[in-house]
């Protein structure tokens, strides 16, 4: 069954109202999907995956503080803690209950210490190239990368063809949806990122925790879990992931995916929606005896 068209944005206040949250949300009435996009980008990264599942799902796609059309912080308190305790708060301000987290990257570690504020209240954990013992060469490059983003661009297709530049692997239409949502146009008719840079002042991993606390957190996990790797990853190695899998997630299954580094879901947008519909057809036995969702 093919998803509704209908996608509504709203922003939620959080903190007392210091900060605003946006929110994607599909206004299906299924099982709520949240997914956590990784550092210097935002929630237009899954829209190939929303758009192509079908309404067993609701997702709720959240651009983290300091992301897309969420506030900036003056302090820059843009750990993954923080940002989970974020995200619990919009989570109870939309009656959201049991959902499944999928994060990517910072927010795989976002989804992570998520899970633990959760405790049972979390129905599925889908961690996307993250894992402990991640801070290395390619790491460095992601930050760089939102360091290196030029100020200005003249058009949403020029920020694509950037983006393509630095990412060979990458599905073009999928680095369009992305591109579409990164950027504000301006009083002069360019386009700036709407990203604060100073979340690339942060390491990969929460900066209070190293990797020891990471392997704690991921074997106090209790929901059906994932782990999803690009093949050619520079920053999850085959090792890491394998043990996070089936030493340290009590109930973890791996997945890997060719055709893609870091950036899974938009380097192979196909193989990536159809391993996340295959874990959440898991999750339920209604749904595990229909054909795949996906397109």
């Amino acid at each position: 069954m093919k998803r509704p068209s209908f996608v509504q944005r709203r922003s939620v206040r959080i903190r007392n109202g210091r900060f605003e949250i946006s929110v994607e949300d599909s206004g299906s009435t299924g099982t709520p999907c949240v997914l956590l996009h990784g550092r210097g980008e935002c929630s237009g990264v899954w829209r190939s995956l929303t758009e192509s599942a079908c309404a067993d799902h609701r997702f709720v796609s959240i651009d983290l503080r300091g992301h897309g059309d969420s506030s900036w912080d003056p302090d820059r308190a843009y750990d993954a803690r923080t940002l989970a305790g974020d995200v619990l708060e919009v989570l109870l301000a939309l009656n959201i209950r049991k959902p499944v987290l999928i994060g990517h990257s910072l927010g795989g570690s976002v989804a992570l210490h998520l899970t633990g504020m959760l405790e049972q209240f979390t129905s599925g954990l889908v961690l996307v190239d993250f894992g402990p013992d991640s801070d290395g060469p390619g790491s460095q490059k992601v930050l760089a990368e939102i360091r290196d983003t030029p100020a200005r661009f003249g058009s949403i297709t020029e920020y694509a063809q950037w983006l393509q530049a630095r990412r060979p692997l990458a599905n073009e239409r999928a680095l369009q949806h992305l591109a579409a949502h990164a950027l504000r146009r301006t009083n002069t008719g360019a386009f700036e990122p709407k990203l604060d840079r100073a979340v690339a002042e942060y390491s990969p991993e929460d900066a209070a925790h190293g990797a020891e606390h990471v392997w704690t957190m991921l074997r106090s996990v209790r929901c059906p879990s994932l782990v999803v790797r690009g093949i050619g990853s520079a920053l999850l190695t085959p090792q890491v992931a394998w043990r996070m899998a089936h030493q340290a997630l009590p109930k973890g299954q791996l997945a890997t995916i060719s055709g893609a580094g870091h950036s899974v879901m938009t380097d192979n947008p196909e193989a990536f929606n159809q391993t996340i519909q295959t874990f959440l057809a898991s999750l339920s036995p209604a749904a595990s005896r229909g054909a795949s969702c996906f397109r």
